[in-house]
C-alpha cells in the first residue's frame, strides 16, 4: 500500500504558509474530461486568500494559454511538463531547451515497433519543448516499458493520463516551476503541489516544496514512480476541491 498521509492529517500551520499552489490539470482538476463548475469557483477563493494557482501541465502552450487567459484567478501557467512559462500578451518563455520534432518522431518509430503504431497529438505542431502523442490505452505497465526503451536511445518518455511525451531532456514540471519562483524570491517551503500521473513526478521529489500532493489516481502508478506524493487527497477533481478548501481554511 501506498505510504502517504491523508490531507486532514496535515499541520495546519503547514497548510497556512502556503503562498503559491502548483498544479496539474488533467486528471487532477478535471473529471471525465471537464474542468467542474464548483473546481472553477475555487479560483478566485484561493487567489482572494492570497494563494497564487499555477498550472503545471503537460499541455502545449496554446492550449494553457486559452486556459489562463480565461479561468478566473489565474494570471500564467507552465506548459509542456515544465518547458514554458505562459503569460497573456507576453512572449513564451523557454524553461527547457527546443527538441528536434523529427529526431522524436523517428524515435517514435523505432518504439512502435514493439508498441504499435503512435499517433502524434493534434497539438504537437506547436509544440516547442517536446512532442505529445495519443495514449490510446496503453497500460501503466506499457508505458514503464516504453520509458525504458527510450532511455535506452538516449531520450526521456513519461506520460499523463492523456497523452504520452517524448523529449530530450527530462520533462520536470518541478524544476520549470522552481526555475521561475526562485527567480522571483519565492521559499519553496511555501509552494504546495498537486497531480495524478507520471508526469507530475516532478512535483513530488523529496523536500523540494513544503506540500507535495497526490489524488487518489496516483495510486495505479505508484510502483512505477520514481518520486511519490507524501499527502493524499480524493481522487480527480474531488480531491483538487479538497486541497483548495483546506488551503483557504487554513488561511482564515
Amino acid at each position: 500500500m501506498p505510504d502517504w498521509q491523508p490531507l486532514a492529517e496535515v499541520n495546519r500551520h503547514t497548510l497556512a504558509q502556503i503562498r503559491v499552489l502548483l498544479t496539474d490539470i488533467d486528471g487532477t482538476m478535471t473529471s471525465r474530461g471537464r474542468i467542474p463548475a464548483d473546481v472553477v469557483e475555487w479560483l478566485p477563493r484561493l487567489r482572494d486568500a492570497g494563494i497564487e494557482v499555477l498550472p503545471c501541465t503537460g499541455r502545449s502552450a496554446g492550449e494553457l494559454l486559452g486556459l489562463v487567459r480565461y479561468l478566473p484567478g489565474i494570471a500564467r501557467g507552465i506548459a509542456e511538463n515544465g518547458g514554458i512559462l505562459v503569460v497573456p500578451d507576453e512572449p513564451l518563455t523557454p524553461l527547457r531547451a527546443p527538441i528536434d520534432p523529427g529526431q522524436l518522431a523517428a524515435a517514435a518509430q523505432v518504439l512502435g515497433r514493439h508498441a504499435g503504431p503512435w499517433q502524434l497529438a493534434p497539438c504537437s505542431f506547436a509544440r516547442l519543448t517536446d512532442q505529445a502523442w495519443e495514449r490510446a490505452g496503453r497500460t501503466e505497465g506499457q508505458l514503464q516499458h516504453l520509458r525504458t526503451e527510450a532511455e535506452a536511445l538516449g531520450l526521456q518518455l513519461t506520460w499523463s493520463s492523456v497523452h504520452i511525451h517524448l523529449t530530450v531532456t527530462a520533462p520536470d514540471k518541478g524544476a520549470g516551476a522552481l526555475q521561475v519562483l526562485l527567480g522571483e524570491g519565492v521559499d519553496p517551503n511555501q509552494v504546495a503541489a498537486v497531480g495524478d500521473a507520471a508526469n507530475d513526478e516532478g512535483l513530488w521529489v523529496a523536500g523540494r516544496f513544503g506540500l507535495q500532493v497526490g489524488t487518489a489516481d496516483a495510486e495505479k502508478v505508484w510502483p512505477l514512480l520514481r518520486h511519490r506524493p507524501s499527502v493524499r487527497v480524493g481522487p480527480s477533481a474531488q480531491g483538487w476541491r479538497e486541497l483548495a478548501q483546506a488551503l483557504v481554511d487554513a488561511r482564515s
